[in-house]
């Protein structure tokens, strides 16, 4: 019978050869799995330590035991991000290729990869394709709004100039014209001209009810090619009398270098006096004009006119000047017709004679008085014929321009005349008050 110390040593034999054979069959088992498994279910916790075994015996099986974990290349899952530096990132790039190319797909986390100890490296995860189409989001470009956009708009019209008229005619007839008449000229977008017109002016007439009346004109100006045309319209509004309609059309072109032929047709009121207003007496007006500049000091304008009358009249009337300058001063012949198919003054009201002539000789100066002023006088002298009747024909006038403004200006005027315009029992003779403003914007 065996001693007790006996049959401990023969257990710890048995045990030992036991637990021996089970550790290389765990090994030779394990080198058959996959590395991946390694990765996914080998407990890391493994303590070799519980084998309690002698290093002189277990010499030969602890070394064959770290080179097989050396081959495995096993890598914990579980490991915080301090653990691992970048030399491990192409072992954990073998494993996710072996993973994700083979049959064994795993959740495991590779925390040294690029992508995550960088994010801006990041891959996402490619996507499976489904059976419906996915639609991109659009994605909205990047637009950053100017600070300030600049406006290009065109202005409808654009105001150019202002322009006011202003006379006060009086005669020693007892008659008396009084005329405020601004007009505004602009621009439109296309480049042509635009201008509006308005006004209040006074006819009075001894033994004659006063007339008042508003001007609304508006008229248009483009050029075409040498062409420049103009065409506008408006209404004559009245105190005491209907509503009138007034039309004017213009067209001019050059001839040569130095001249320009024009033609006008008009037609309106006939605004003579009171007397003419009160009978309602229209007129159509129609006829050419030319200008040349014969030498860069010389030039003749001439004019001729034809009018048809409501009331059944026919006037004809023409007029030419030739003028020369003398550095400052100038002088001019004048000659002007006037012949009407009857006389209507009596009935119709208007100066109308059957023969009407006036020719005479012209001297003026215009020149600077001072810095902001310019101021000009002429005075003529010739003779008139009415109905074959001859008379002394004589004039004056001076003006004077004020600049008020580097934008503003008006002009002042008076002008005496002994031109007749109404016949009756003494010598005619005219006094005309003249203003002008002008606004540039």
């Amino acid at each position: 019978m065996l001693s007790s110390n006996r049959v401990l040593k023969l257990f710890r034999l048995i045990h030992y050869s036991w637990g021996r054979h089970a550790i290389w069959c765990l090994l030779l088992f394990a080198a058959e799995l996959p590395k991946a498994a390694w990765g996914i279910s080998v407990p890391f916790n493994l303590e070799l330590r519980n084998l309690q075994t002698s290093p002189e015996d277990d010499s030969d099986s602890m070394d064959l035991l770290a080179s097989v974990l050396q081959t495995t290349s096993i890598s914990p899952t579980s490991s915080p991000v301090s653990s691992y530096t970048l030399e491990d990132s192409e072992t954990s790039q073998s494993i996710h290729s072996e993973l994700t190319h083979g049959e064994i797909s795993s959740d495991v986390l590779y925390l040294a990869a690029p992508e995550n100890l960088n994010p801006g490296l990041y891959i996402p995860t490619p996507v499976e394709p489904s059976s419906k189409p996915i639609t991109p989001e659009p994605i909205a470009p990047d637009f950053e709004e100017p600070e300030s956009i600049e406006n290009t708009s065109v202005p409808i019209w654009e105001i150019d100039d202002l322009t006011v008229n202003l006379s006060d005619d009086f005669s020693n007839f007892g008659q008396g014209n009084r005329i405020i008449e601004p007009t505004m000229t602009g621009s439109l977008p296309n480049g042509d001209q635009l201008a509006i017109m308005m006004g209040f002016n006074r006819y009075a007439q001894s033994d004659v009810d006063t007339v008042f009346n508003v001007p609304l004109k508006a008229s248009w100006t483009r050029e075409m090619g040498d062409f420049t045309t103009t065409a506008g319209g408006g209404v004559d509004l009245f105190n005491q009398l209907p509503v009138a309609l007034n039309l004017i059309a213009s067209t001019s072109v050059p001839v040569g270098k130095k001249a320009v032929l024009s033609f006008f047709v008009d037609h309106g009121p006939y605004k003579f006096n009171t007397t003419t207003l009160n009978n309602q007496i229209t007129a159509w007006r129609y006829g050419p004009n030319l200008y040349w500049q014969i030498t860069p000091d010389m030039y003749l304008f001439s004019l001729a006119r034809w009018g048809r009358y409501n009331d059944g009249n026919r006037e004809q009337q023409s007029f030419s000047r030739l003028e020369k300058k003398l550095g400052d001063f100038y002088v001019a012949g004048n000659l002007f017709t006037w012949r009407y198919r009857e006389d209507a003054e009596s009935t119709s009201g208007y100066f109308s004679p059957p023969d009407f002539l006036v020719a005479n000789a012209e001297i003026g100066w215009q020149g600077e008085v001072l810095e902001w002023l310019d101021c000009g006088a002429v005075a003529s002298w010739g003779r008139q014929r009415l109905n074959g009747s001859w008379s002394s024909a004589y004039s004056y006038n001076a003006k004077c321009t004020f600049e008020i403004a580097e934008s503003l200006e008006m002009d002042l005027g008076y002008a005496f005349s002994n031109v007749i315009g109404q016949t009756g029992g003494s010598a005619f003779n005219n006094r005309t008050i003249t203003g002008q403003v002008r606004a540039k914007f």
